[in-house]
């Protein structure tokens, strides 16, 4: 036994020589829980191949009669007892430890070694139960199919992480903290994330600059943090600062970050040493933690699904309503029938949101003679008796009509059917303090709180609240609430402007 470099005691039987060393990124991706499930399952399959071929379709015997007279109860735990043997032994080996797997001759070895010792226990299997007495012969095909599955899985899972992977990494803008060579060394660390492609802004600091590159520029100090994210799209700060000498300085870029709500990240390496600088912890390169400020996990992916399922199947089922209001709206007022707006999205990226329009051609130009008329609380713009609606768009507003070309914003990924309402530039450009911009933390939604709980008759300082509010407690059943609730609320007319 020896200690991993996370401080964790693993059982490392077998040692093998080092040779060409894979990306850490590769060897995490070739030695997941994923992998692990396929070995077996590769191994069982085998077992139950070489078990049926042996024992009777040498004979001549149908597939269906072999699976119906050969797989007994007994076989079955056998098969189960199998698994679980051989999930010890290819952790032993140490094929699941994803250092104990990065030079390539290492890998080949513990692959062989693991699905060798398998292979005797395979072998003596079927001889005990399937009544075949060719041990040597059984346990030497089951190791050369077996040896050569887990390679071949291993070698693709490396060259979709190598190669196909990296050109799908999704961007992310990112400020650091920190100048100098340790947010030099960061910065190329972050340039090579296997799922992230980092495009840097710009570094704040304190104390005296050296420049990084020539494309990272100076944004300003710790102090104008929240300023620079109020006025910057930035989907992650990265904290490059000495965390002894510096900690004070952490503190308050973390808090900031937290009122912001922009996801921070931060090196864990209170002593600065050689060795360390070497190691990496199981879930983070290079030891480094990343405080999430809105929940982040498979739900999110399971959200986006039936975001994508909703839309694309809400847009076939209302083709027919879709394509009446286009015809009354040409009908009955001069202009497009689509209204297109920019508004502020996650992480304040703008977009163009789509909806019917409900008022007049040239009402974003008229706007600015109406603000004396401006009936909203806060930095927000509304007139309860806009001259400038129709008749046909009073209608479509009343009965939220209008929101429904934001399917295609939805299916595009740029909305989602629940979250809070995209605001427009005017309104945003208003805010005042840093912990508004915190509704941009998670994509904007068709519907929400906000909607549910009166929609215009709600006060700009409670409609931030509820934002807040969802953020804070989101969960797949308050957005399946939510829905449900949006029904009646739409059907009343609640808070219609």
């Amino acid at each position: 036994m020896r200690p991993d470099p996370d401080g964790t005691v693993s059982l490392e039987i077998f040692k093998f020589p080092t040779g060409s060393q894979l990306k850490p990124a590769i060897a995490r991706g070739i030695a997941g829980r994923w992998c692990g499930t396929a070995d077996i399952t590769l191994l069982t399959l085998t077992l139950v191949y070489l078990a049926i071929w042996a024992g009777g379709a040498k004979r001549g015997e149908s597939v269906t009669g072999l699976l119906s007279m050969r797989l007994t109860v007994a076989h079955a735990a056998a098969l189960v007892l199998c698994a679980g043997a051989w999930r010890i032994i290819f952790a032993y080996c140490g094929v699941y430890t994803w250092q104990h797997v990065r030079s390539i001759s290492g890998l080949f070895g513990r692959v062989m070694l693991a699905t060798g010792l398998s292979a005797a226990i395979a072998g003596g299997v079927i001889g005990r139960l399937w009544h075949h007495g060719y041990l040597l012969h059984n346990a030497t095909t089951f190791w050369l199919i077996a040896a050569c599955g887990c390679l071949t899985l291993r070698a693709t899972l490396a060259g979709i992480h190598q190669y196909v992977k990296p050109r799908f990494r999704r961007r992310r803008n990112a400020i650091v903290i920190g100048s100098g060579e340790r947010a030099e060394r960061v910065c190329q660390d972050l340039k090579a994330h296997s799922e992230w492609k980092y495009k840097f802004l710009g570094y704040v600091d304190s104390d005296p600059w050296t420049a990084l590159d020539a494309a990272c520029r100076a944004l300003g100090r710790i102090s104008d943090l929240e300023n620079i994210l109020m006025k910057e799209v930035v989907d992650e700060v990265v904290i490059a600062l000495p965390l002894r000498s510096r900690h004070r300085d952490i503190e308050r870029v973390i808090a900031s970050c937290e009122r912001v709500g922009v996801q921070v990240q931060y090196c864990e390496d209170p002593f600065e040493t050689a060795t360390l600088g070497r190691f990496y912890r199981e879930d983070y390169d290079h030891r480094k933690v990343v405080l999430k400020m809105v929940h982040d996990d498979y739900r999110k992916e399971v959200k986006r699904a039936i975001d994508i399922v909703g839309a694309a199947f809400g847009l076939i089922l209302l083709a027919p309503l879709i394509l009446v209001v286009a015809v009354l709206i040409k009908c009955t007022s001069k202009g497009p029938v689509i209204f297109t707006q920019e508004r502020y999205g996650l992480n304040k990226r703008t977009f163009r949101i789509f909806k019917f329009r409900t008022m007049v051609a040239n009402a974003e130009a008229a706007q600015a003679s109406l603000e004396h008329m401006n009936e909203g609380t806060g930095p927000t713009f509304k007139i309860f008796r806009d001259p400038r609606i129709t008749k046909v768009g009073s209608f479509l507003r009343k009965t939220s009509i209008d929101e429904l070309p934001q399917l295609i914003n939805i299916l595009r990924g740029e909305m989602s059917f629940v979250g809070p309402r995209p605001m427009n530039l005017r309104d945003v450009e208003l805010f005042s303090e840093a912990w508004l911009m915190r509704r941009f933390s998670v994509t904007p939604g068709l519907t929400g709180l906000w909607q549910v709980s009166g929609r215009s008759n709600v006060s700009f300082d409670n409609w931030i609240a509820l934002d807040l509010q969802y953020i804070d407690n989101w969960s797949l059943l308050l957005d399946f609430r939510i829905l449900a609730m949006t029904v009646p609320v739409v059907i009343r007319g609640t808070g219609a402007a």
